[in-house]
């Protein structure tokens, strides 16, 4: 078999590609700030103002009254035929005062993270459930009051 051949090229391309859907894609959602950016807080002098100006503003903040930014970065890695994976994750937290100073800066990485159970007990909604067929019949007729106006100005 020669090796410029239809026959020998096709296999070369069928291997080089079933070389390359082994291979995973990787993607980083998310910003945190440079190392370097994060050192120059000063707990006890720098305040809100200060730090986004130092760090840009967060991906999340605080529950109460912005006690704490929140800058979040995730590396996630997926095979085609696998859930995607979570390999490395960083957070920077920047806690505040009440007067908006810092307090202090933490970071967190993907091995301080908790997986949390979410509770399968959902608050139900109001109203009824709708059957199968009133779902599929019952929009037919359900007109609205500007449909029905401009069908008799018309």
């Amino acid at each position: 078999m020669r090796l410029n051949s239809p026959r020998s090229i096709g296999l070369a391309l069928l291997l080089a590609g079933a070389l390359a859907a082994c291979a995973p894609t990787i993607q980083i959602h998310g910003y945190v700030p440079p190392e370097a950016d994060v050192a120059r807080i000063r707990p006890g002098f720098d305040d809100t103002g200060s730090v986004e100006k130092l760090l840009g503003r967060p991906s999340s903040s605080g529950v109460l009254a912005d006690s704490a930014w929140y800058y979040v970065q995730s590396t996630v890695e997926n095979y085609t035929y696998h859930a995607p994976k979570v390999i490395d994750r960083k957070v920077i937290a920047v806690n505040f005062d009440q007067r908006g100073v810092v307090k202090d800066v933490r970071r967190y990485g993907l091995a301080d993270g908790r997986i949390i159970a979410l509770d399968p007990q959902t608050t139900a909604t109001g109203g009824r459930e709708m059957g199968v067929l009133e779902q599929l019949f019952g929009n037919i007729l359900n007109l609205d009051a500007e449909t029905l106006n401009n069908a008799s100005g018309n």
